[in-house]
C-alpha cells in the first residue's frame, strides 16, 4: 500500500471530509496505511460508515479493528461533470465505486489504475492510500494484484 503526497507547489483544493472525534481513528489509520472499521464487541458486527452504536444490537460497546483492505466492486459511476471546484481538466473523467468490503460493509471510494472499459461488477479490488495533507490520507481502490 502506498501513500503518495500531493504536488508540493499545489494545495489540495477538493472538498474533504471533516475529522470528527468519532471518525478520527479511521483517518489516523489511513495516514498509517491501515484501513480499519468499527466492530461491535457484543455481536461482532463490522460496520461502515462510523456510528456511535452498533446498527444491529444498538450497543455502544465497539472498537476499531484493521481489515484486509480487499473487496469487490458492487456498482460504479463514471464522473464526467465537474460538480465541485478543485479538479483540473486532466482529472476527468474519474470513477467512483461502491465497494463491498471482504468483511461485509460497503464503502464509497475512487477507483484508480484502471480503464473505464475494464471496470465490472464483482471486480476484485484492494485499498491504496493517497495523502492529500497532514491530516487526511484518502483510501482509494485499485484492481487487486492477485
Amino acid at each position: 500500500m502506498t501513500t503518495e503526497s500531493p504536488t508540493p507547489e499545489l494545495s489540495y483544493e477538493k472538498p474533504l471530509p471533516p475529522v470528527l472525534e468519532l471518525t478520527k481513528p479511521f483517518w489516523d489509520g489511513c495516514r498509517e496505511g491501515v484501513l480499519q472499521i468499527q466492530f461491535c464487541n457484543i455481536c461482532d458486527l463490522p460496520w461502515f460508515p462510523p456510528a456511535e452504536a452498533c446498527p444491529r444490537c444498538l450497543q455502544d460497546d465497539w472498537e476499531w479493528r484493521p481489515i484486509s483492505g480487499h473487496g469487490t466492486v458492487w456498482s460504479w459511476i463514471r464522473m464526467w461533470q465537474k460538480y465541485f471546484p478543485g479538479w483540473s481538466p486532466d482529472e476527468y473523467p474519474y470513477t467512483v465505486a461502491l465497494i463491498k468490503l471482504e468483511e461485509g460493509p460497503y464503502m464509497y471510494s475512487t477507483l484508480v489504475e484502471i480503464e473505464d472499459q475494464d471496470v465490472s461488477c464483482d471486480l476484485a479490488v484492494e485499498v491504496d492510500f493517497r495523502k492529500v495533507n497532514d491530516e487526511i490520507t484518502l483510501p482509494v481502490f485499485r484492481p487487486a494484484s492477485t
